[in-house]
């Protein structure tokens, strides 16, 4: 009765011991990856469509904590640098303990922000990391008792599970984690460069002079090929635009989603008092309609570009205007 006690308490220590190790490399990878992608600028960057004409009482709780954390870059640097040393923490077991508190000092406050700011994309993540280090904090509570409450236990951090001899190759620990380190930065790297690329047009550009003949008074030609461009009505227009550098043309694809056409649609949906399941092709039809009855159709246009200092001039068989770019008034 005692062996077998004796047998299922070891399997459980083991057992534990796993889990933590798994916990333990998982948290310390992730740390990682957004400490890199505060080094190279991945993260806290809204792209040029939330500039110049969004003002901040028309941001949701994504674009002001992204505004907000990206305002000043050595802040960004600090936070990139202090999940970095609870990773390297958390990676060896004397120092564990000191890594999993310093985790959790800011990992409970990403978690809170996330949950009242509403940072949907972000929540998944941050509730898992958070329960990790919770777990590592409570199975390791007499650990932590002694470690800052100078309690006297005799109870080892961990089993001993690994023959001696593997023991000795304590050195592929660090091949491990130069790996870790490696493809974290690999990893967020290949996302600014397929995702954070400045094309040839790249900026916010404003029509001079202000023709209001013309539809286009700013046009942002953001990341990831996204489009933004706002006309002398007010309206706003999201989308994407292609580029062809070798034939100097550009093609703008963009819906209009101004916030007055929505609440229109939305008011005339509620007095048809219609099915939900029946408004959609009649939710199309009305946006058509007030679209067209405000001058607000969809882009969908090419235009060849010539493009000289802080110029752009867009040309096609309808009409030709010019373009300035601004981007550096709206940049801190």
């Amino acid at each position: 009765m005692i062996k077998k006690f004796l047998k299922s308490e070891k399997q459980k220590n083991n057992f534990l011991y796993i889990l933590r190790l798994i916990c333990r490399y998982y948290i310390a990878f992730q740390m990682f990856s957004y400490a890199f992608g505060k080094i190279l600028k991945s993260q806290f960057d809204l792209g040029l469509s939330y500039l110049g004409d969004t003002s901040i009482n028309q941001f949701n709780g994504f674009m002001l904590t992204w505004n907000y954390y990206g305002y000043s870059r050595t802040y960004g640097l600090i936070i990139a640098f202090t999940q970095i040393i609870a990773a390297f923490l958390l990676l060896f077991r004397k120092t564990e303990r000191a890594g999993v508190i310093l985790f959790l000092s800011f990992m409970i406050n990403i978690l809170l922000v996330d949950i009242f700011y509403d940072i949907q994309g972000a929540l998944s993540m941050a509730i898992r990391l958070s329960i990790m280090g919770v777990f590592l904090l409570l199975s390791d509570w007499n650990g932590f008792k002694t470690y800052f409450l100078k309690f006297k236990i005799n109870t080892p951090l961990f089993p001993s599970i690994l023959p001696k001899k593997i023991k000795n190759l304590y050195w592929i620990k660090f091949l491990i984690i130069g790996g870790m380190i490696f493809y974290g930065y690999n990893y967020i790297s290949n996302i600014k460069k397929n995702f954070l690329v400045e094309k040839e047009i790249f900026g916010i550009y404003k029509a001079v002079p202000e023709n209001f003949n013309e539809r286009y008074f700013r046009v942002y030609f953001d990341y990831d090929y996204r489009l933004k461009i706002k006309d002398f009505n007010d309206n706003i227009y999201y989308g994407n635009f292609s580029i062809d550098s070798l034939k100097k043309s550009v093609i703008l694809k963009a819906k209009c989603y101004t916030e007055t056409g929505y609440f229109l649609v939305k008011d005339s949906l509620n007095k048809l008092n219609l099915p939900k399941d029946s408004t959609k092709a009649i939710k199309k039809e009305i946006t058509d309609y007030y679209n067209k009855k405000r001058n607000s159709e969809s882009y969908n246009v090419t235009f060849d570009f010539n493009l000289k200092n802080d110029t752009l001039i867009l040309t096609n068989k309808e009409t030709s205007f010019k373009l300035v770019n601004i981007t550096d008034k709206y940049k801190h």
